[in-house]
């Protein structure tokens, strides 16, 4: 089935930067429910699934905030790990890593914090990143298996 090779692609886009593996998955959530004509991929099913990939989109944004703030990061460093982390996608697919990290470190630096902080905070911005990824995961392994259950069980 073609939806569940693309679902596929979405949950590698999670381990790999350069794909948008949650999107991936519900457009083809979205592309078999119109094919199918919504029977079995209601429009309820598409809703909600929308707002999980949206939740997670956004908490993923947080989770490098958090991560740098678990660390030692102040409000700066919080945002200097989010600004980064979006600065990183003109760099990929390094950028989604190295960003988070160094949009930390700098904003500690540029407030003052000495290099040990500054860094500690960058460490935590890449925590985050981990986090986010691995929360990525299971969601997009979740969505993959409720859409095979709704579709083929």
């Amino acid at each position: 089935m073609a939806a569940v090779a693309v679902m596929v692609l979405g949950v590698l886009g999670t381990l790999i930067p350069a794909l948008p593996g949650l999107p991936v998955i519900f457009l083809a959530m979205l592309g078999y429910g119109a094919v199918e004509g919504f029977r079995e991929m209601t429009p309820g099913f598409l809703i909600a699934a929308l707002l999980v990939v949206a939740a997670t989109q956004v908490a993923e944004h947080y989770a490098r905030a958090w991560g740098a703030r678990r660390f030692g990061a102040g409000r700066a460093g919080a945002w200097g790990a989010v600004i980064g982390s979006i600065a990183g996608l003109f760099f990929m697919p390094l950028g989604l890593v190295l960003g988070p990290f160094l949009g930390a470190a700098l904003f500690e630096l540029f407030t003052g914090r000495p290099g040990g902080e500054a860094l500690r905070a960058g460490v935590g911005g890449l925590v985050g990143v981990l986090g986010s990824v691995a929360v990525n995961l299971v969601v997009a392994l979740g969505l993959t298996v409720a859409f095979i259950v709704k579709v083929l069980i």
